[in-house]
């Protein structure tokens, strides 16, 4: 697929059908298709709806990244990129459902095609830099450059490995980065939207739960898993295919 002068890679899981909605998959920051698993096919068959998943840029084999992210790299994906993807796709009405990164592109996203976005599920959600997000990155980076992580990502991205790690880590752990906010976004948004948190999120999760609670006009459903931490869709897949449904049910 090509969005610009980039091409994208896309994957359609179901059937598509006139007059339902498409649930679209929007990865984490170190993601790529293939580390979705078996959750795109398992939520179609659950849904009976189909879900398309596609690949950002510098993820996978989608491109490698020349440059560090900048601090609005969220809302490029969101209100450019993802809008031309919907269209080239021809989805007109869509559900997202975004991991990590990927969830508060969902967000910002629904803030800004409110016309074509009918719900969100944000799945662990960054949406505060404090002390504890950092703390997660700085493990990742120790686990990149002296654990097993660099060859695991590697294996997905390949030459692209130390270019997408390092684009995702050093801006977060940037002074640039501390005074984020996307609570404006948050605030815009319209839709039903369902949360869901690992209570072992090495990233955390109350801050962001918070900033949710305190901004959304519209009380989010919220799931909260014991024991479960950043990858709830595959550390407890039955639970989080289960809230996507009920999701879905409010806007088929």
């Amino acid at each position: 697929m090509a969005v610009d002068s980039y091409t994208l890679r896309a994957q359609i899981i179901g059937e598509v059908t006139p007059n339902k909605p498409i649930i679209v998959l929007l990865h984490g920051g170190l993601d790529c298709i293939e580390m979705w698993k078996n959750f795109p096919v398992e939520l179609a068959t659950s849904t009976g709806l189909a879900v398309v998943v596609y690949e950002r840029f510098g993820h996978g084999k989608s491109g490698q990244l020349t440059a560090l992210r900048e601090r609005d790299y969220r809302h490029h994906e969101a209100e450019v990129v993802l809008p031309k993807v919907l269209n080239t796709l021809g989805l007109e009405k869509v559900i997202l459902v975004g991991h990590s990164d990927g969830g508060v592109m969902a967000l910002i996203a629904a803030s800004f095609l409110a016309d074509q976005v009918l719900a969100v599920c944000a799945i662990s959600p960054p949406l505060v830099i404090d002390k504890v997000v950092r703390e997660g990155i700085d493990e990742a980076v120790k686990q990149y450059e002296k654990g097993s992580l660099a060859r695991r990502l590697k294996v997905f991205h390949g030459d692209a490995t130390d270019a997408l790690f390092y684009g995702w880590a050093k801006p977060w752990l940037s002074d640039e980065f501390k005074d984020s906010s996307w609570a404006t976004d948050i605030k815009k948004v319209g839709c039903p939207v369902s949360v869901i948190f690992g209570k072992a999120d090495v990233y955390g999760y109350q801050s962001s739960l918070d900033e949710l609670l305190n901004n959304l006009n519209n009380t989010p459903d919220v799931l909260l898993l014991e024991g479960v931490g950043h990858m709830p869709h595959h550390e407890a897949q039955k639970e989080v295919i289960l809230w996507i449904k009920k999701l879905s049910n409010k806007v088929l």
